[in-house]
């Protein structure tokens, strides 16, 4: 995220660099990049609810892990259904990108458009199976309009992937960000400090 004035620690864990940015307004985000290729894998926000106590944790890129009701021995009695259309966002360094696993029809049946100034992509379908429209923070952010002609559409294994190029303002935004990580001091698991009596 590409918001001045957080106050923003990191943890090396699991071959993820985890940073949680916590603002004065009571704005706390957690993200999540790899180690290896520095991709973002999960960034999650969550405000202060009105009486103040912590919010639910909202995911903009990523996906929450998905609980499911057990009894005391460990059984499964409930879950969502696994046949349920899923949209996940997973970004490239160059493109937003969203998944949308669980969708079986033909590439000919989708059809997805950008609106810039709402910064919003919009994926329906021809036979009014599937419908839903996405904000992208990102841009919004930035203030910066997305172009609807660098709009990207792949479907494959019962997967469609929409991708659409990041405006040249959140790339740069992206890379002074990358730098400001590389230069925090991040504890590796077990280097917690424990004062002793």
């Amino acid at each position: 995220m590409y918001r001045a004035g957080a106050k923003s620690t990191a943890l090396v864990s699991n071959g993820r660099q985890k940073v949680h940015s916590t603002w004065d307004d009571g704005l706390e985000q957690v993200e999540e990049y790899d180690l290896k290729t520095d991709l973002l894998l999960i960034r999650k926000l969550r405000r202060k609810t009105q009486l103040g106590g912590a919010g639910k944790w909202e995911f903009e890129v990523g996906e929450a892990e998905k609980p499911a009701t057990t009894n005391a021995q460990g059984d499964l009695l409930m879950a969502e259904s696994s046949a349920n259309p899923v949209l996940v966002r997973r970004d490239t360094r160059s493109q937003f990108q969203w998944r949308v696993r669980n969708l079986p029809y033909p590439i000919e049946t989708y059809q997805v458009s950008a609106d810039p100034a709402a910064h919003t992509v919009t994926i329906r379908t021809t036979n009014k199976k599937y419908y839903k429209k996405i904000d992208v923070p990102d841009s919004q952010r930035a203030g910066v309009n997305l172009d609807p002609s660098t709009l990207e559409v792949a479907h494959a294994n019962r997967t469609l992937v929409v991708s659409i190029a990041k405006p040249s303002q959140v790339l740069q935004a992206e890379t002074r960000w990358r730098e400001e990580r590389k230069k925090m001091k991040a504890q590796k698991d077990g280097d917690v400090e424990c004062n002793q009596q």
